[in-house]
C-alpha cells in the first residue's frame, strides 16, 4: 500500500482504477496483472514506472491480481 491505495492516487493509480481498466478481459487479465506485479512496467499509467516485485511469488501475484480485479464496479 506504499504506492497504491484502493480508491485514491498515491504514487501509482488506485487499485479501483486498475480494476476498471482491466476487468473486462477476464482470466487473461489476471495473468497480465500478476505478470505486471512481478516484472514491473512503465508507460501504462503515466511517467512513473512500476518497479518489479520479484519477491512476490507467482501464486501471491495471482491472488493480488484477482483481488484487484474484484474491486471493479459491478456491471449494470
Amino acid at each position: 500500500m506504499g504506492c497504491h491505495q484502493i480508491d485514491k492516487t498515491r504514487v501509482g493509480p488506485p487499485f479501483a482504477a486498475v480494476a476498471e481498466r482491466y476487468v473486462a478481459g477476464g482470466q487473461p487479465m489476471v495473468n497480465y496483472l500478476a505478470n505486471s506485479i512481478r516484472k514491473g512496467g512503465r508507460g501504462r499509467w503515466g511517467a512513473v514506472p512500476m518497479p518489479a516485485q520479484p519477491q512476490v511469488t507467482e501464486e501471491e501475484a495471482t491472488a493480488l491480481a484477482t483481488w484487484i480485479l474484484s474491486l471493479a464496479s459491478p456491471a449494470k
